[in-house]
C-alpha cells in the first residue's frame, strides 16, 4: 500500500498539460474538505470537480491517474493512526510560490467542505468551526509580509502545522475512529 502523496512538481506538470484551472494545492484542499465531513466521498464526483477533458486524451489519463493517487493517499493518510497525513505543498520552491500554495490549499479546502454539504460554518461543532473559519482567513488573506526569509520560513512551517493538525482534529470531530475492539 503506497502511502506517500505523489510528486508535486509531477502533479504540477500533469495539470498543466490537462488543462486544469486548479493547482494540486488547491485541489489537493478540496480533497480534504470533502473527506474530512464524509469519508464515503466518492473519487469519481471530486473527480469530475478538478478534472475536464476527454478521457481518452493522454494527458487527462495522465492527470486522473496521479490524482487518483492523491485522493487515495490522502484518505489513507487522514485515517492513518500515527498522524502521518500531509499537506499537498510544493517543497522547494521559493518561499513566496510556498506561501501561495499554502493560500490555494486553504481556499480549495473552503470549497471541499460546501461541496461535502457544509453551507452554513455556524452547523459544524465549536472547534472545527473555529479551525475552519481561520481556514478561510488564511486562504483569503493577501500576502505575508515578513522581515526576512528565515523568519517567513519559520511562519509558514508554524501555519502548515497548524492547517495539518487541525484537519487531523476535524476529521476526528466529525467522523471519529471506532474504538478499538477489547481483547480480554
Amino acid at each position: 500500500m503506497n502511502d506517500e502523496l505523489p510528486d508535486y512538481v509531477a502533479m504540477e506538470r500533469a495539470l498543466g498539460r490537462a488543462n486544469v484551472d486548479f493547482s494540486g494545492a488547491e485541489i489537493h484542499g478540496m480533497g480534504c474538505g470533502m473527506l474530512v465531513i464524509d469519508q464515503g466521498f466518492s473519487q469519481e464526483t471530486w473527480l469530475a470537480q478538478v478534472l475536464e477533458g476527454n478521457p481518452q486524451d493522454f494527458h487527462v489519463q495522465e492527470a486522473r491517474t496521479l490524482l487518483r493517487e492523491l485522493f487515495t493517499v490522502t484518505r489513507q493518510q487522514l485515517n492513518d493512526p500515527g498522524m502521518a497525513f500531509e499537506l499537498f505543498l510544493p517543497e522547494d520552491d521559493a518561499l513566496e510560490t510556498r506561501v501561495e500554495a499554502m493560500q490555494d490549499w486553504c481556499q480549495g479546502f473552503s470549497y471541499g467542505l460546501a461541496m461535502a454539504g457544509i453551507k452554513d460554518m455556524h452547523k459544524l461543532p465549536e472547534d472545527s468551526r473555529e479551525w475552519a473559519e481561520d481556514v478561510v482567513r488564511i486562504g483569503s488573506s493577501g500576502e505575508l509580509e515578513m522581515e526576512d526569509e528565515e523568519e517567513g520560513e519559520n511562519a509558514l512551517a508554524e501555519i502548515i502545522e497548524y492547517l495539518r493538525v487541525g484537519v487531523l482534529m476535524m476529521n476526528e470531530e466529525m467522523q471519529p475512529m471506532k474504538a478499538a475492539p477489547q481483547i480480554h
